[in-house]
């Protein structure tokens, strides 16, 4: 048996997280093609990554106001600051259905989304992340949850 490079070793170690990793993580460029669909988001949405990738999320997501998602990326591409999406103002960016069996009560997936800059080793912004985390269980101990 050979020994793996460290390098090699810590890199699959990576994938292997972003691809298990209880938080959904979506890589857009300014376009808003999608380039990185986690299994959280796999599992969550239904889509496969094959059906995600490569694809315009308005195309694969016609739910999500163009518009409106445009201008809450923007100051992420043109400043590289941090946005947020808080399900207390939009209940959810992507219509997931809600999989955790203690809050079935939900007919879909409560999200809090932050966008993140992602820089390049030039210091350009041509791609942002998206961490997209289930805020559903919070939004049932509000009393929150509504059928929409």
């Amino acid at each position: 048996m050979f020994a793996l490079p460290a390098e090699f070793e810590q890199f699959h170690w990576m994938v292997d997280m972003v691809q298990h990793v209880d938080v959904g993580l979506v890589v857009l460029d300014k376009d808003y093609t999608i380039h990185v669909w986690n299994g959280f988001m796999i599992h969550h949405s239904g889509k496969q990554a094959h059906e995600a990738i490569g694809k315009k999320i308005f195309d694969i997501f016609p739910e999500i106001p163009a518009e409106w998602f445009t201008a809450k990326s923007k100051p992420v591409f043109e400043l590289g600051c941090r946005s947020f999406l808080i399900w207390r103002q939009r209940p959810y960016l992507f219509k997931c259905r809600n999989v955790r069996p203690i809050t079935q009560q939900a007919p879909f997936m409560y999200q809090n989304i932050t966008l993140n800059p992602m820089t390049s080793p030039k210091g350009d912004i041509d791609y942002l992340f998206m961490a997209v985390e289930d805020a559903t269980a919070e939004a049932l101990a509000e009393g929150r949850i509504q059928d929409k």
